[in-house]
């Protein structure tokens, strides 16, 4: 039997962004171990990108070899992005977010930096703020093997492990194959977008609700990675009159490629510590209306009036996303609270790691989740966090953190402060975290082959 997961939206990320968010670090990393627990053949990877090209396949043992993600490295292997590019698909897409999106200036300055890249790669770079390109793009990357897909056995088994919600050639193959009597399993992150609409763009609502509703039509089982997850999932099958069996795969506390309780060097040179004083309280996830930035933002305002110099630096670890007017507005219109926050953009997994081992503990405020791996690595290096009782979150790290529930700010201020002020309490709660079991990727890797196979 071979198993096929779906990539495709994890390789479309990639082409426009250098760093990964929660659903994309969790295929890289089961899909690296399931590849280091299997035979060559029995992991394989499909993917669809072009308008008019098949689907093709990739051993998994072939694709996921770098312990770290490079997102170029990917493109490059499976040959949808040429090595000797002057930039990456990513870093144009950075530089037009400058420029108003289908405007004319976006359009001109596209077409210059394609023509110049083609001409004169090191002005190209230089125009878009990019260093030299680095010795790595000189050495050569080898493209693996991929090829067209056939024919999927009877008794093979698809999974679709990503963001899949627009209908894309691998879901159609889905299809064909759950038709034929085939197993498809569809892994469910959340049901923010269908539960939650306010908290997403429109467009976003919409084809998440269309995707649930005909999800049933190719899809055995659904594999929900928390418990909170699988019952709103329960609910949703419920009231539309499907009886799909629904199962629970808790996710991992592990910050691979990095040790448990790993301590920080103090030497990094980053430039994004240049930007933050010390000490700081982190939160980590894009900031957007759900993960309630602007209610933490109130929290730091009042906390400045009962701590004044106490205060510690609140940094931000996260690219923006939608819906974040209130977060910014609250931010420009404070001076004093600027000087008190930092926001760190793109941050790669080399400077989080960092983060989470400098930081004085870690906050994670947000309205709702489908699990929350924020809490779980904060743990993982040993630190403590104040996060919020909602959905999911309770589920990652159980009595070993604190809960609020998400809007009360009343006692956000006053855990916060207590856990500031009282340097003994939160270093008794470390030594707890540090002794405590947490969960591998390779055991999640483990857990979800065992759910397949059966």
């Amino acid at each position: 039997m071979c198993l096929y997961f779906d990539i495709t939206d994890l390789l479309k990320h990639a082409r426009k962004n250098g760093t990964v968010s929660g659903i994309q670090r969790v295929q890289i990393r089961v899909l690296q171990h399931l590849a280091a627990q299997t035979q060559p053949q029995e992991i394989l990877c499909a993917y669809h990108i072009g308008r008019f090209r098949r689907v093709r396949i990739c051993r998994a043992q072939d694709l996921f070899i770098d312990k770290t993600y490079d997102a170029k490295q990917m493109l490059v292997r499976l040959g949808l992005e040429n090595q000797n590019t002057a930039f990456t698909t990513q870093e144009l897409y950075d530089d037009l977010a400058n420029y108003k999106n289908k405007s004319l200036k976006r359009a001109l300055r596209k077409v210059k930096l394609l023509i110049l890249g083609k001409l004169r790669p090191d002005c190209a770079r230089s125009q878009m703020g990019l260093g030299p390109l680095s010795e790595q793009n000189n050495s050569q990357l080898k493209t693996i093997e991929t090829w067209p897909h056939k024919k999927i056995q009877k008794n093979d088994h698809v999974v679709m492990i990503g963001t899949n919600w627009n209908i894309s050639a691998v879901e159609t193959l889905a299809k064909k194959h759950f038709r034929r009597g085939g197993k498809v399993s569809q892994v469910i992150y959340d049901l923010i977008p269908y539960r939650y609409p306010e908290f997403c763009i429109e467009s976003l609502a919409k084809k998440f609700s269309t995707f649930l509703d005909r999800s049933p039509s190719f899809v055995s089982q659904y594999i929900c990675i928390s418990e909170a997850t699988r019952i709103d999932l329960q609910k949703y099958l419920t009231e539309t009159g499907n009886d799909k069996p629904t199962i629970s795969w808790p996710l991992a506390h592990e910050f691979e490629g990095y040790g448990r309780n790993e301590i920080s060097s103090q030497s990094s040179d980053s430039p994004i510590f240049k930007k933050i004083s010390k000490p700081f309280v982190l939160c980590v996830g894009t900031i957007e209306v759900r993960k309630n930035g602007a209610m933490l933002l109130a929290v730091w305002q009042q906390l400045q009036k009962e701590l004044g110099d106490k205060t510690p630096q609140l940094v931000f670890a996260g690219k923006y996303g939608w819906k974040i007017l209130p977060f910014q507005e609250r931010l420009r219109s404070d001076p004093a609270l600027q000087r008190r926050v930092t926001v760190v953009d793109r941050v790669k997994d080399d400077d989080l790691a960092e983060l989470y081992k400098q930081c004085l503990f870690s906050v994670f405020p947000s309205l709702v989740e489908g699990w929350g791996l924020p809490v779980g690595e904060a743990a993982w290096f040993g630190k403590f966090s104040i996060v919020s009782s909602s959905s999911s979150i309770p589920e990652v790290c159980g009595n070993l953190v604190d809960y609020i529930e998400p809007n009360n700010i009343d006692e956000w201020v006053q855990a916060i402060k207590r856990t500031v002020l009282a340097d003994q309490c939160r270093q008794q709660r470390e030594k707890i975290i540090c002794r405590s079991p947490l969960r591998l990727w390779k055991d999640v890797a483990a857990d979800l082959k065992q759910i397949l196979d059966n």
